[in-house]
């Protein structure tokens, strides 16, 4: 699944994908998680910070493993972009 959102002068393109993540310890099978990838980019076409023209979260799961759902997936990576903007690349949002 795949979502833009616009976070100011930022373009926030986040994508959830499948990762296997430990099921029921009854049965041991593994079930569908899903891991989200945040790619940032500038609405304007300028770079992010210095030459960069996009900056990649990389797969990011939750604190015990991959997300549950898409949702959960995408409200995290959501929300790391949001701090990535505000934080670290320093524009209020």
């Amino acid at each position: 699944m795949q979502k833009d959102i616009e976070v100011g002068d930022y373009m926030l393109a986040m994508s959830a994908v499948p990762k296997p993540r430990p099921g029921d310890q009854e049965t041991e099978a593994w079930v569908e998680g899903y891991a989200v990838r945040v790619r940032v980019t500038r609405v304007d076409g300028q770079p992010v910070h210095g030459s960069m023209l996009a900056d990649d979260s990389g797969e990011m799961t939750g604190d015990h493993g991959p997300f549950e759902t898409v949702a959960q997936a995408m409200a995290h990576g959501e929300a790391w972009g949001r701090h990535y903007v505000a934080r670290v690349l320093g524009h209020g949002v």
